[in-house]
């Protein structure tokens, strides 16, 4: 299977990957330290991919817009890909803090998974770069969510998973049926946040950020929380 390539041929979905894995020490490090120069090119990059996508995007016109020598933004990126890693982490990062910003203080785990649902929908729904890169450059946005979304599900799954093992079970060993159950329901999570984006158009009421957390509340929740209820009572009653 191919995977999708920016006009410089790197393949997308290991960018992404890599951005939501944060492997890349030396970028994030510029990315914490980085001085007003650094953040004026990435604010650059971000509003020309906005603009105009970014495989019309050129160092060039990012330059122009950040008002900086092209010679400047070559010495803190050496080359588009380098510049297109940074724009990937850093939004990474922004939703990354953003959804942990959302779920903080919420007081039980039906909560939080309405908050989280909640905050991810209208991110996802509302970034302007995934939203301008969808509606310019679909053939290489739309097998990244789809046909090759393989690496970006197993890698938002592997994050749930490790989040529920400590919500659930407090840290400890799991049994194959608790860990298989945990592995499913985040991939039908993942799965179902991935069509939202791509199909606005839904029965499904998402209208608003209420709407939003009753679904997750309603329908998402209890898919975690179902049999896993189930087993404890089972547990409890002397049941196997």
């Amino acid at each position: 299977m191919h995977e999708a390539k920016d006009t410089d041929g790197h393949p997308l979905a290991h960018l992404l990957v890599k951005g939501l894995a944060a492997q890349d020490p030396e970028l994030i490090s510029q990315l914490d330290t980085g001085d007003d120069v650094t953040a004026r090119i990435l604010t650059a990059a971000r509003e020309q991919i906005e603009t105009v996508g970014w495989r019309r995007s050129t160092i060039e016109d990012i330059a122009k817009r950040a008002r900086l020598g092209r010679a400047t933004v070559y010495r803190k990126f050496p080359s588009k890909q380098v510049l297109l890693d940074a724009v990937i982490d850093a939004g990474v990062r922004e939703y990354l803090a953003g959804s942990t910003a959302a779920v903080t203080n919420q007081p039980t785990i039906e909560d939080r998974i309405a908050e989280s649902t909640r905050f991810t929908v209208e991110f996802l729904r509302n970034h302007p770069i995934l939203t301008r890169l969808i509606e310019t450059e679909p053939e290489t946005v739309l097998p990244l969510l789809t046909v090759d979304a393989g690496p970006l599900i197993q890698l938002v799954d592997g994050f749930s998973v490790a989040v529920w093992h400590r919500e659930l079970y407090d840290g400890n060993p799991m049994t194959d049926k608790q860990r298989q159950h945990l592995q499913i329901v985040a991939e039908l999570h993942t799965r179902l946040t991935l069509s939202f984006i791509l199909t606005k158009n839904t029965a499904i009421p998402l209208d608003t950020p209420e709407q939003t957390r009753t679904f997750a509340r309603n329908y998402l929740a209890p898919m975690l929380l179902g049999l896993i209820d189930a087993d404890r009572s089972r547990s409890s009653s002397g049941l196997s």
